[in-house]
């Protein structure tokens, strides 16, 4: 058993009313790949610059997350910097967005990351996910295939977007999100909405309000794992992600209503 991500790999300079952390650890196909890696094996997809730190290879390595697909490339690391709101953690403002050597990234991937049983498309251009879908789709067909998205993509890349939609079996997004794509405010009316473009799953999340997830036979709304100081957001999608995917494929693949529950409690934690 296994899952394949593609996502970023990047140094974030991230401020909140913590504190500042200044070039920590960043990226999708990081945190996602971290989370997973405590369930199962892990292909992530992604690109780094010469600045990449050994430290954060060992991390990687320390987890047992095979990098052969992490490739190096001459330049700077994908870099973001940004500030979240005092009063409002899910609130933020980007300051800086450098892609760097992500700009011109093109995933190539081995046969043995092809051959995952899932494959998590995180968050980038629709354009990469289509790619590396097709790819993985090439050799295993049966793949089951995660998806997540933004604003971004969902205002100014839709067409391809839907494409990767209609091809994959788990959407994973915000509440906003969820109300851009389906162009309807009420959270139950959108999840089911887009379950009509062709997913299997609809994961809306919510924050600290917890979950809601859609299914053409059942819908599942579960609270979030309250704490009182959250001090740095960084990763919480993805890390949620990597776990939610990393308990279904530990247990085989099974989409039961019961295995999802777990694996959204397991998620939220």
């Amino acid at each position: 058993m296994s899952i394949t991500v593609v996502g970023s790999v990047a140094y974030d300079t991230v401020t909140t009313s913590y504190g500042k952390s200044i070039k920590q650890l960043g990226g999708s196909a990081i945190y996602f790949s971290i989370a997973a890696s405590k369930f199962t094996n892990v292909y992530p997809v992604g690109v780094y610059g010469d600045d990449f730190d050994n430290s954060d290879i060992k991390l990687l390595l320390d987890n047992s997350i095979n990098i052969s697909n992490l490739k190096k490339e001459k330049g700077k690391t994908f870099f973001w910097a940004g500030v979240y709101d005092n009063n409002d953690i899910n609130s933020r403002k980007t300051i800086t967005t450098d892609l760097n050597v992500f700009e011109k990234f093109v995933p190539e991937l081995d046969n043995t990351a092809k051959k995952s049983d899932i494959i998590f498309l995180a968050n980038i251009n629709p354009e990469l996910q289509l790619d590396v879908l097709n790819q993985c789709k090439n050799i295993n067909p049966s793949s089951f295939v995660g998806l997540d998205t933004m604003d971004l993509w969902i205002n100014n890349s839709i067409e391809s977007l839907n494409k990767v939609i209609f091809k994959s079996n788990v959407i994973m997004i915000d509440q906003y999100e969820a109300s851009a794509l389906s162009m309807v405010n009420n959270l139950k009316d959108a999840g089911l909405k887009i379950l009509e473009s062709g997913v299997d799953f609809v994961v809306i999340k919510k924050g600290e309000h917890g979950v809601l997830i859609f299914n053409k036979d059942y819908e599942i709304s579960i609270p979030g794992y309250l704490t009182n100081i959250v001090k740095d957001p960084t990763g919480a999608g993805d890390s949620f992600a990597g776990t939610f995917f990393g308990y279904l494929d530990k247990i085989g693949n099974e989409y039961t209503s019961d295995n999802i529950f777990i694996a959204t409690v397991l998620a939220t934690v």
